[in-house]
């Protein structure tokens, strides 16, 4: 029988097919003829399969793969808690600590506003700290959040080895870029956080306005690059 790969958990090493009839089947890369197939195993690849009815369901049992190209696409922008992406994989991780906003919410949102102009579709890991301040015999607390400003790819099936290797490409230009436009960034945050731990708080103006720091030629690069 034919079917598609609707879904596979390469920590756990299993998935699951629709078969041409409708049904769904159970996978075990321990069913795949060839093992090495294993990183064949994306969402929306045809294969082929021995439908078997078990006391627990319908399973996939030699499993076959005909030949297919496997691309990376970049997932929509989100943000998690957890270092580790549920769907896809880091092709980038950036580590970073932001300056500290009176208003948590502001503070989240900036490192998302960071995280797009560098040029990533992700914050992983993402954590906050809490600091007093003080401006005169006013004392508030200061948020600041920490995390990994990621490129987060996802596997998928395309038609050649052309189109695989092109995106494997356009992939590798914004990993560049991304490294690039970073490290202004990464610095501008070191000194206003050093800044503000001295007791030295800076405008709001002047915190939302880091990319008015960035050089013009990196920031033209990635929009022309990649548009947002």
């Amino acid at each position: 029988m034919k079917g598609k790969v609707v879904s596979y958990v390469s920590s756990k090493k299993f998935g699951f097919i629709n078969g041409d009839d409708g049904e769904s089947y159970f996978l075990h890369v321990s069913a795949l003829v060839n093992r090495s197939d294993e990183a064949k195993l994306v969402k929306n690849v045809l294969v082929e399969f021995d439908p078997t009815p078990t006391p627990k369901g319908l399973s996939a049992k030699q499993i076959r793969i005909p030949e297919v190209y496997i691309s990376e696409r970049l997932l929509n922008f989100f943000t998690s808690k957890g270092s580790n992406p549920k769907h896809g994989d880091a092709a980038l991780r950036l580590p970073i600590s932001t300056r500290f906003f009176k208003d948590p919410a502001k503070g989240r949102q900036y490192i998302e506003q960071l995280a797009k102009q560098c040029g990533c579709n992700a914050v992983l890991g993402l954590e906050f700290e809490k600091k007093t301040f003080s401006e005169g015999n006013y004392r508030f607390t200061g948020h600041a959040f920490k995390g990994e400003l990621a490129l987060v790819t996802e596997k998928q099936p395309c038609d050649t080895k052309e189109m695989a290797l092109a995106a494997e490409r356009q992939l590798q230009q914004r990993i560049q870029a991304a490294e690039q436009a970073f490290g202004p960034i990464q610095e501008a945050e070191l000194k206003a956080r050093q800044s503000q731990l001295s007791g030295c708080l800076g405008s709001a103006v002047a915190v939302l306005a880091v990319v008015a720091i960035l050089p013009a030629a990196i920031i033209a690069g990635i929009a022309g690059l990649f548009p947002q």
